[in-house]
């Protein structure tokens, strides 16, 4: 029967172009995931109880010339030489070949080929029976392909037969060895890539145990530590188990647990005090890890983990979620975005005990005075003034300021415990006056507390309405120095200093975000120029005025100072 249907083609420039394109969307250590993956697929199809899978570098390749070419070995089911040349030949495979193996489809080919200029040798026994297929590029075409044999009869062939002399000890008659060959013959693939985080000895564990959430139990997967360090030094140079970061947070936390949320379940753990791991945000998918935000970030903010984020894990399994074409991120099966934001809002209304204790603990009894009570009462009667536009009842501008009296202003008690605000004639009517839920919190921490703000005054978590001011910020601590220095002649001198100083940081910080809060909506104020005037550098800058404050601080303190004498 005639069809009129014709498949669409790749030529194979064509192609070269496609693999350098979707290349470079992966991450330069993704090719450790998919041929692990490869790898453990492979020995699942085995059905045998115990699975081998080790990430080192090629021994043959090391006595032969000394040069490190990393290497993925597995007793998996193998592939026979048809299924080789089908499958490593093309960019996808299709049939039953293609369901079997799909990994060797896209994903390993599509992060290595391109970081693999030099080759990558394929090794497989299937049965007994081992060959050997390599794969390169032929820079004069342009294009990735199989680099054929030569045989004795002066005929090519494209899968080699190889003898058990090849074969690694942990293959017995079925496994698959693949060697990264790099960009060129002598290139050393077992150096961590350009700008890839961790040591030259550990990178590999470093990245496989914070990609992988779980490993299936019945496969012993091992990597090379320390392989630039002698063999005969064990505690330098060994195989390590990859576990999963599962294992490792469950080893390292002094508590965890799990929070069931509408379509999703969170994962949480609390670290100790200088625990090896930090805390940080991240999504789960079929035992994988994806997304992780970590401490310095806002999103822990965000679920109401406003102190001790660097001792805070929280892991997010959505129940409907794919793996994005570069598996480095997930999103919903219709191709959008996940929802972080009804996640953090729901964990915030359920937050584990927990977590809830910890967070109290950090929080001394310094930290939980609040002056807000007495800011309040001063910003109270100038509520209006954080109204710009859209204002019920908002006089005419030059009005409003034509009524205040700057005389009065300056003449105004400045006692931070006067309740009485500067005399202003022009009042906000009733309702809006005592809408003070305008303001935001503020709460103290510190650097060991957040170690996000380390140099930095505050931070502004928008979803709580909260400031999380630093203690330890030197803005703060050198006008306590100065003043303490000043009235060192006091008896009740350092509380009270510290007192006034947190309380006039307190307000500065409080005007700083309401009063860019009150530009929300104005024109040529967006969201991003909103967001940039309330990061924690904005901030920072907010509060280092001296010739004010100063005086504010100074008059402040001599008034308590009259009171308690």
């Amino acid at each position: 029967m005639t069809t009129l249907f014709q498949p669409t083609g790749v030529n194979p420039q064509g192609l070269t172009a496609l693999i350098r394109n979707l290349g470079r969307d992966c991450p330069p250590t993704q090719y450790l995931r998919e041929f692990l993956k490869n790898s453990i697929e492979a020995c699942e199809r085995t059905g045998e109880d115990l699975g081998l899978i080790r990430l080192d570098f090629n021994e043959m390749i090391f006595q032969e010339g000394g040069f490190y070419k990393l290497a993925f070995t597995d007793n998996g089911d193998g592939m026979s030489a048809e299924q080789m040349l089908s499958l490593l030949n093309s960019l996808s495979a299709s049939g039953g070949i293609a369901n079997q193996h799909q990994n060797y489809g896209v994903g390993a080919k599509i992060s290595a080929l391109t970081r693999n200029h030099a080759g990558i040798q394929y090794e497989s026994w299937k049965d007994g029976k081992g060959y050997c297929v390599f794969i390169c590029y032929q820079p004069e075409g342009d294009v990735y392909g199989i680099q054929g044999f030569v045989t004795g009869t002066g005929e090519p062939i494209y899968a080699r037969p190889i003898s058990d002399d090849d074969k690694p000890d942990m293959i017995g008659d079925h496994g698959t060895r693949v060697t990264l060959m790099g960009m060129n013959p002598t290139q050393d693939t077992m150096h961590p890539p350009h700008g890839v985080p961790g040591t030259r000895e550990q990178w590999i564990t470093n990245y496989l145990n914070t990609r992988f959430f779980t490993l299936p139990s019945n496969i012993e997967i091992t990597a090379r530590v320390g392989y630039c360090h002698p063999l005969e030094s064990p505690e330098q140079n060994h195989l390590q188990v990859i576990t999963g970061y599962q294992e490792i947070a469950n080893h390292h936390c002094h508590e965890y647990g799990q929070l069931r949320l509408a379509d999703a379940t969170a994962h949480w753990w609390i670290l100790p005090e200088d625990c090896a791991i930090q805390g940080h945000t991240a999504l789960i998918n079929q035992g994988e890890i994806f997304d992780i935000s970590d401490s310095r970030s806002q999103r822990l903010g965000h679920f109401g983990i406003v102190v001790g984020r660097n001792r805070i894990i929280l892991m997010i399994e959505p129940d409907e979620a794919v793996q994005n074409t570069a598996r480095t991120n997930l999103i919903k099966p219709d191709g959008s975005g996940l929802n972080w934001n009804a996640w953090q809002d729901e964990f915030r209304a359920n937050m584990p005990e927990p977590i809830r204790n910890f967070i109290d603990s950090l929080l001394n009894s310094r930290s939980r005075v609040a002056h807000s009570n007495h800011i309040l009462q001063r910003l109270r009667k100038l509520f209006f003034l954080y109204r710009l536009s859209g204002y019920k009842g908002l006089k005419d501008p030059a009005t409003v300021t034509a009524e205040i009296n700057p005389q009065e202003m300056a003449q105004a008690p400045s006692d931070p415990l006067n309740e009485s605000p500067p005399a202003v004639e022009t009042q906000p009517p009733a309702e809006e006056e005592h809408d003070l839920s305008f303001f935001p919190k503020v709460q103290w921490t510190n650097e060991a507390q957040s170690p996000q703000l380390t140099g930095r005054a505050a931070e502004y978590v928008a979803l709580s309405n909260l400031i999380l001011a630093n203690r330890d910020f030197k803005g703060f601590a050198d006008l306590m120095t100065y003043f303490t220095q000043r009235y060192a002649d006091t008896e009740q001198y350092p509380e009270l200093v510290i007192d006034v100083v947190m309380e006039a940081a307190e307000q500065a910080l409080m005007e700083c975000v309401a009063g860019v809060l009150s530009l929300e909506g104005q024109p040529n104020w967006h969201a991003n120029h909103i967001h940039l005037a309330l990061t924690p550098e904005a901030l920072s800058t907010a509060v280092m005025q001296r010739y004010w404050v100063s005086g504010y601080i100074d008059q402040a303190i001599r008034e308590k100072l009259q009171k308690i004498s």
